[in-house]
């Protein structure tokens, strides 16, 4: 599984906070078990226990306390034990037991001290060094008087002090040693998967400044910069498919334009040679001069068929072919197209074969303009057929088309030009015949016409034997045939 760069923030600040506090918590509860059952510290934990035995020494003993001197031996092995002052006053104030002070306490001097929330100041003494607080006296849970035992600071021994602070220092180092430790891991982690991929992008862009696209961006990870980094890669892919693309256009341009600079100056100096040798009277017989101007006829047709398709092809380019879509029956729109062709054919040796009956549905589409993708697919295959070579034309229903096709017996195309041959400029030389030129874009011209009419063109073809041109048309519905049916 993996994660995002926002959840890895996420998870991130989530580790740095919870898992410095585990750890502390786990080292306190050692530490708490260690403080426990360690020997010095359990010895000096002793004091406190004896803090209590006092003062249930004295509520046991509180109405012998006047007997000063029997009193003190009572409390005395535990007094000495814990090095403590005990002084014993009443709710008055009245001074009843001083360990330290017999007379006072047979005076029985009023004190003057505070005593609040188990703590007992001492406003007539110095106490600096010392520890002083305060117990409640309680006989049948009534306070008669109060206890207060005084011990000097430095009672905890230094070897438990500093075993203390061992153990509950060392679990807040360790909780924060861990803090540190994950936030400079963690920091890293999440730097280098920042890093990583912008110093990919960086070196990216510098090979594409420098025109350079040969080049992988490697980096893949499913987050957001690697998904930045597959749409940077993707772009610099396509981009190199259109400069590809580009560069293959323009050398095909090249090409073009340097064919049809050879195909346009054969056929006028044909005709200038024909136009001189009629000016200088060298046609004197009828036949001869009406075979000159067939002749001069049939090389101008060439050239407007040349600057045609270069015409058609400019107006393609910036979106302005112009194109009128009305619904039509089709065998009407394909007779009024086809019935000229075969009238021509008639005057060659070429066979023309229409296959009858056409079929009848509605397409809407522009006559003339199907009529120029049947012309230059003709035309197309007049150039790749013998003299005497026969192209078959019918038309079927094919599911919502109509489905029309050009066969001819010509000399085929190529497996590896029959994918380009729709392509703007593209003349594969093997399929080229050696009298009839071409711009490479009537074809290209016949796709771009049908895609728009909303149908696709598509060729078969067995080299050597046979090619066929297919192209389909929308059929529209009864209904909306009617509908957009002119009046």
């Amino acid at each position: 599984m993996r994660f995002t760069f926002r959840t890895k923030l996420i998870l991130s600040f989530i580790i740095i906070i919870t898992i410095p506090v585990i750890i502390t918590l786990i080292s306190i509860k050692i530490a708490t078990v260690n403080i426990k059952t360690d020997p010095e510290i359990i010895r000096f934990s002793k004091i406190d226990l004896r803090f209590q035995k006092i003062i249930d020494l004295v509520t046991q003993n509180y109405f012998n306390i006047q007997n000063y001197d029997q009193f003190y031996a009572t409390i005395s092995s535990v007094l000495k034990e814990t090095g403590c002052r005990l002084q014993v006053i009443d709710n008055s104030g009245r001074l009843l037991f001083d360990s330290e002070d017999r007379e006072g306490s047979l005076e029985n001097r009023i004190l003057k001290v505070n005593i609040s929330e188990g703590f007992a100041l001492n406003l007539e003494e110095d106490i600096n060094g010392m520890n002083q607080y305060s117990f409640p006296i309680k006989i049948d849970d009534k306070v008669v008087g109060s206890i207060i035992i005084q011990y000097a600071l430095d009672m905890l021994p230094p070897k438990v002090l500093h075993k203390v602070i061992l153990y509950m220092g060392g679990s807040y180092m360790l909780g924060l040693a861990s803090l540190v430790i994950l936030i400079i891991l963690l920091s890293w982690l999440i730097s280098r998967s920042v890093l990583v991929p912008l110093n990919e992008l960086n070196l990216a862009i510098q090979n594409i400044s420098q025109g350079n696209l040969d080049f992988t961006i490697s980096y893949s990870k499913n987050d957001e910069l690697g998904r930045f980094c597959q749409a940077f890669e993707l772009m610099r892919r396509k981009l190199k498919e259109s400069l590809e693309k580009q560069n293959m256009y323009e050398n095909s341009r090249k090409t073009m334009i340097a064919s049809i600079s050879h195909d346009l100056r054969t056929p006028i100096a044909s005709i200038k040679g024909y136009v001189e040798a009629l000016q200088d009277g060298l046609a004197q017989d009828p036949e001869k001069f009406k075979r000159y101007l067939n002749i001069i006829k049939d090389k101008t047709d060439k050239l407007d068929r040349l600057i045609d398709d270069l015409f058609h092809f400019s107006q393609m380019e910036v979106g302005k072919l112009p194109t009128n879509f009305r619904v039509q029956n089709s065998r009407i729109m394909l007779e009024e197209i086809l019935s000229p062709l075969e009238v021509e054919a008639q005057n060659s040796s070429l066979q023309l074969i229409v296959q009858r009956p056409l079929p009848e549905v509605y397409v809407k589409a522009d006559s003339k303009r199907i009529s120029q993708v049947i012309d230059n697919i003709v035309e197309n295959s007049r150039r790749h057929i013998p003299n005497d070579g026969q192209i078959i034309i019918g038309a079927r229903v094919s599911g919502a088309f109509l489905e029309v096709f050009v066969k001819d017996n010509g000399e085929g195309i190529s497996p590896e030009d029959l994918p380009h041959i729709f392509e703007s400029f593209y003349r594969g030389e093997k399929s080229r015949s050696q009298n009839y030129g071409g711009t490479g874009l009537g074809l290209a011209i016949c796709k771009h016409i049908i895609e728009e009419h909303g149908g696709r063109i598509w060729a078969e073809s067995v080299k050597g034997q046979h090619t066929i041109i297919y192209f389909t048309l929308p059929i529209v519905s009864g209904q909306h045939a009617e509908a957009d049916l002119p009046q």
